[in-house]
């Protein structure tokens, strides 16, 4: 979570600071980011910096947290409302990723965060998004009042993740990544022959 003194900032010199992060996390991945090039783009100091964000990470969930929705809750929430039935929840899922993962505005941060995602990122994800009561843990648990097995839910997401991963990396179009999605929950509930 950002410091209180990046929260209590003008709002105009937080936006300055949040658009420069945010352009940079499109252009690059994290691991090719440095602090020193944020700070050369926003004008600010160095020390500024650190008075903001504990490390470069916390700066990046901050973007992450700001630009990305959470499309792990978004099948949670979709399989809610569809009372349990997988296929209907995996189908409307299916059409919501088509829009998210494309739109222009975060196409770019998608790329990078499933490209580039590693296990040491995704710790330190968890850890950040529990310290601001945005974990995933909760929703899981509330799967399970529905009466779904949540190793299947695990199951299906791993082979989702690598879906959307493949998409970055072999740069389909929406069109491709819909046609390949709806393969992909066909073998899920039907089996591969």
């Amino acid at each position: 979570m950002a410091k209180d003194t990046f929260h209590n900032l003008s709002r105009e010199k937080k936006e300055k600071i949040l658009d420069v992060l945010k352009a940079v996390f499109r252009e690059k991945p994290f691991h090719e980011v440095t602090v020193k090039e944020i700070v050369e783009e926003s004008g600010i100091a160095r020390g500024s910096f650190y008075q903001y964000f504990d490390d470069l990470k916390e700066a990046y969930f901050e973007v992450l947290n700001s630009e990305l929705g959470d499309i792990h809750s978004l099948f949670v929430d979709i399989f809610k409302e569809q009372n349990g039935d997988i296929r209907s929840a995996l189908v409307e899922y299916g059409d919501s990723l088509s829009h998210i993962l494309f739109e222009p505005k975060s196409y770019n941060i998608y790329k990078n965060y499933f490209i580039y995602w590693n296990e040491n990122l995704d710790r330190a994800w968890e850890a950040w998004k529990s310290h601001e009561g945005k974990s995933d843990k909760g929703s899981m648990s509330n799967i399970m009042n529905i009466n779904f097995d949540p190793e299947k839910i695990n199951y299906i997401k791993g082979i989702i993740h690598n879906l959307i991963r493949r998409n970055y990396v072999e740069n389909w179009s929406s069109t491709e990544f819909s046609h390949k999605f709806d393969s992909y929950v066909e073998w899920i509930l039907g089996g591969i022959e």
